[in-house]
């Protein structure tokens, strides 16, 4: 079975765990499409979709470590760039027809459940005691919270 939201992903980061979710549906996007059998060029949209919306998660990530100090913040942007080279290797194997689409979505199910509750979860335990703090924090619940009676 595929990753789906659980309470274990949250980090207790408005920001992180909005995109984080994101991640989660875009991931589950694909094996809609790939089980309605969506024709090739959907499939790559979703694709692209996935791929681009995984590097915007990243930078905003790395700036959150940053704006917080985070002292590990350049093992952590290794991390990203090894995952989005592994991105763009499969994309360009589906696109020639030597990967499946199934494949990739394998792999990052495994990947993203993996990174967030080890390596990610660091990074929240990190914010929680720091004195410094992102830069438009109170902003994330404002902007990210769907019921705005709060």
């Amino acid at each position: 079975m595929y990753i789906h939201w659980e309470k274990e992903l949250e980090l207790g980061n408005s920001l992180i765990d909005t995109q984080h979710r994101i991640l989660v549906l875009l991931c589950r996007k694909l094996d809609i499409a790939i089980k309605s059998g969506a024709s090739e060029q959907t499939l790559r949209w979703v694709i692209i979709e996935l791929r681009k919306f995984t590097e915007f998660h990243f930078v905003s990530e790395e700036n959150l470590m940053r704006e917080i100090g985070y002292p590990a913040v350049d093992e952590h942007s290794l991390i990203h760039s090894e995952l989005l080279s592994q991105l763009d290797m499969a994309v360009a194997k589906i696109a020639h027809h030597k990967e499946f689409p199934d494949d990739m979505l394998f792999f990052l199910n495994k990947w993203l459940g993996y990174h967030v509750v080890h390596d990610d979860l660091k990074i929240a335990e990190y914010a929680r005691d720091s004195e410094k703090r992102p830069l438009g924090e109170d902003l994330y619940d404002e902007y990210l919270l769907t019921d705005k009676s709060r």
